[in-house]
C-alpha cells in the first residue's frame, strides 16, 4: 500500500530494488478498506454514472461484498443494469496530498448473492461492519457482489497500471498493513538519524539531511529524503521478507549496521 510519498526523481539504486507487484498493492488497499464509492448507471436521468459512498467486505478473491436496501438509488440501478465499479482510496491526513496517494478502480458486474452462499457473505461483511447487525436481516437488505473484470490502479506520480485479474486474484494483501502505521511512527519518532544513515549509505543519497519512513511492507520500505536541492523518494529492500513487526525489527537493525559501516 502507499503511493509515491515522496515526490520527485528516484535515486538508480532505489528505483531496482523489490518492492510489492501493483495487484499485491490493490488486494492490501482492498483488504483493510472499509468503504468505497460505488458506481452504477443512473435510471434517471438515465445512463449518467451515480456515485455514492458505500460500506464493503471483500471476498477472498478481491471482489467488493455490498450490503444494500432496496430503497437505495444505487441498488435500484443495479437491478436494471448490473455494470458497476467501485473506486477504493488510501486514507489520508490533512496534511497530505491525497493525489500522491494509493487508489484503484474495480470494473464489473454487480449482482445480488445467491441464497446459498448468502450465510457465508454475511459472516464475512458482520466482520469487518459489526454494527450492521442490526439491519442486515430485514428483508429490505440484501447483499451483491461485484465480480471484478478489470482493475485500474494509481499509486502517486508517476505509479499506475491496468492490473490483470487474475494477478489480482492470486496476490495476498501484505501482511504488515495492520502494523505498518505503528512501525513508521516509531521509526520516525525515535530512529531518525538512523533513518538518515540508510538514506545516505544504502540508497545512494549522500546529501540527505533528514528522511522520513513514508511506507513500510513485506518486502521492506519507502522513504522521503529531504537534502539541500530537492525532495526524493528512495526504497530500501529487506534481505528476507517480513510477516511480523519483529520480522521488520530485525531487518531494519541488519540495514542500519550496514549502513553505519559503509559510512565509517
Amino acid at each position: 500500500m502507499n503511493g509515491n510519498h515522496g515526490g520527485g526523481p528516484q535515486p538508480a539504486s532505489a528505483r531496482e530494488v523489490r518492492a510489492p507487484s501493483h495487484a499485491e498493492r490493490c488486494r492490501t488497499l482492498v483488504a483493510c478498506a472499509r468503504s468505497g464509492t460505488l458506481s452504477t448507471i443512473a435510471r434517471d436521468p438515465a445512463g449518467f454514472p451515480y456515485g455514492s459512498l458505500v460500506a464493503f467486505a471483500s471476498d477472498r478473491q478481491g471482489s467488493p461484498l455490498l450490503l444494500l436496501s432496496t430503497m437505495a438509488e444505487h441498488r435500484q440501478n443495479l437491478d436494471a443494469r448490473s455494470e458497476a465499479s467501485v473506486l477504493v482510496a488510501e486514507p489520508h491526513g490533512p496534511s497530505e496530498d491525497p493525489l500522491a496517494l494509493g487508489r484503484l478502480t474495480l470494473l464489473g458486474r454487480c449482482t445480488r448473492v445467491e441464497a446459498a452462499a448468502a450465510p457465508g457473505v454475511r459472516g464475512t461483511f458482520l466482520a469487518l461492519h459489526p454494527r450492521a447487525a442490526g439491519y442486515v436481516d430485514f428483508d429490505d437488505f440484501a447483499f451483491y457482489r461485484l465480480e471484478v473484470e478489470a482493475i485500474r490502479y494509481i499509486g502517486g506520480f508517476g505509479r499506475m497500471s491496468w492490473v490483470g485479474v487474475d494477478a489480482y486474484r492470486a496476490a495476498e494483501p501484505d501482511p504488515l498493513v495492520d502494523a505498518a502505521a505503528s512501525i513508521r511512527e516509531h521509526m520516525n519518532d525515535d530512529h531518525a538519524e538512523a533513518m538518515v544513515a540508510c538514506a545516505r549509505a544504502l540508497a545512494s543519497v549522500p546529501g540527505a539531511v533528514s528522511a522520513t519512513m513514508t511506507a513500510v511492507d513485506r518486502y521492506g520500505f519507502e522513504m522521503r529524503v529531504e537534502t539541500s536541492a530537492a525532495p526524493c523518494a528512495a526504497r530500501l529492500a529487506f534481505d528476507t521478507p517480513a510477516s511480523t513487526s519483529d520480522d521488520v525489527r530485525r531487518e531494519i537493525i541488519t540495514l542500519v549496521k550496514r549502513a553505519r559501516a559503509q559510512s565509517g
